[in-house]
């Protein structure tokens, strides 16, 4: 479970900073900073969402199944 979730993370790190690198582009911020606060700010977003679900002490598949839809 626990490669599952870095893995999906890294996903999530990817999706957000390739969305973002022409908006960067567009408003003069260099290519890497764009990327880089794109992808640690989807990060830290799953991050307290895990942090959220694992009140209980587990984090189920349904649960992860939502965090990262």
């Amino acid at each position: 479970m626990t490669k599952n979730i870095a893995l999906r993370t890294l996903a999530v790190f990817v999706v957000a900073t390739t969305a973002n690198i022409g908006v960067g582009a567009l408003v003069d911020v260099e290519v890497w900073k764009s990327a880089l606060m794109a992808g640690v700010w989807a990060v830290l977003s799953v991050a307290q969402k895990l942090a959220q679900a694992y009140r209980d002490g587990q984090i189920t598949e349904a649960e992860l199944k939502e965090i990262f839809e």
